[in-house]
């Protein structure tokens, strides 16, 4: 298996490869503005990372956005990849007043219905970010939310999931789990 991480500008980046070498995972990373819909051949799957980056009207997005439209293979999104997706599919992101930044616990519910064997009610996750989706995207289902916001998605047909935190951010986060069951179930099982 091959995974192709797409680099947003990620702080975590270096991050997101260790999860991928501890689970044995055969990984590239391109950055967003290099990245070609063609590229998808020759990957499994797709994890578009966190990143400063605005939407709006960036015409170097037009590649990644094409990808979350097809999703012909799976694709997880982190940060502003879970922003990116949720654009995709019709919501936009709302400012906060501040910064959110750090360990917090969201509230996530249905993990029995993905197989994701976490029994809790909360769950500890690192974030780090500006901007928040207060409404879950079309054809989604949501499986966690904080006070700020949704926190984590998962398209109802197609293979792509999504978290509002940043996952690969080990340090008092639980999160992890959520890349783990993508990569394990969604990916690998394939």
């Amino acid at each position: 298996m091959k995974a192709l991480i797409i680099d947003n500008h990620s702080k975590f980046i270096q991050r997101i490869g260790e999860i991928l070498d501890h689970l044995k995972i055969d990984h590239s990373s391109v950055d967003f503005a290099d990245f070609q819909l063609n590229m998808s051949d020759s990957f499994d799957c797709f994890i578009l990372s966190g990143g400063s980056l605005s939407i709006g009207g960036t015409p170097a997005f037009k590649e990644e956005k094409e990808l979350i439209k097809q999703a012909p293979k799976p694709v997880f999104g982190m940060c502003f990849g879970f922003q990116l997706i949720s654009f995709v599919y019709g919501e936009i992101t709302e400012k906060l007043q501040s910064k959110i930044s750090g360990v917090n616990e969201i509230d996530v519910f249905g993990f029995d219905k993905l197989g994701i064997n976490y029994n809790k009610k909360k769950l500890k996750v690192f974030e780090s970010h500006l901007w928040a989706i207060k409404k879950p995207p079309k054809d989604f289902d949501v499986y966690g939310t904080s006070q700020y916001g949704i926190e984590i998605i998962k398209h109802s047909t197609k293979p792509i999931f999504a978290t509002q935190f940043h996952p690969e951010v080990r340090e008092g986060n639980n999160g992890s789990i959520i890349l783990q069951y993508f990569l394990q179930k969604m990916v690998m099982q394939k």
